[in-house]
């Protein structure tokens, strides 16, 4: 994971289990900011409209729109960096559950994976 947040690439994967919308703040943090996971985004999403969707509640230090690299297509998925953890609180408690594109979205922080092996 070192080699992404030297990048500020958020790698996050999401849990439709979780069962905490917030997540742990340990969790959360890439170095940089903290990272937000944003499901359920339409195929035609553009990363522009995470921009104007996050950017009311504070500094978003860079967006992420998951595409597939055949169709070009949003997979459904993205992220979005925030410099600020408490305006990154207030994004997630706002938009889970926000309505865009006609699909109720899903916004979380990452959280962290610990693999067992």
């Amino acid at each position: 994971m070192a080699s992404s947040e030297a990048t500020g690439v958020c790698m996050c994967r999401y849990s439709p289990l979780a069962e905490d919308l917030v997540g742990s703040p340990v969790g959360a943090a890439t170095g940089t900011g903290w990272c937000i996971f944003v499901y359920n985004l339409a195929p035609e999403m553009e990363d522009s409209a995470l921009w104007q969707l996050f950017g009311p509640f504070g500094a978003v230090q860079s967006v992420k729109v998951v595409r597939d690299p055949h169709t070009a297509k949003c997979k459904g998925f993205g992220f979005v960096t925030m410099t600020n953890y408490d305006e990154a609180v207030v994004a997630v408690l706002s938009l889970n559950g926000y309505s865009l594109a006609n699909r109720v979205l899903q916004v979380s922080f990452k959280t962290s994976k610990s693999k067992t092996t």
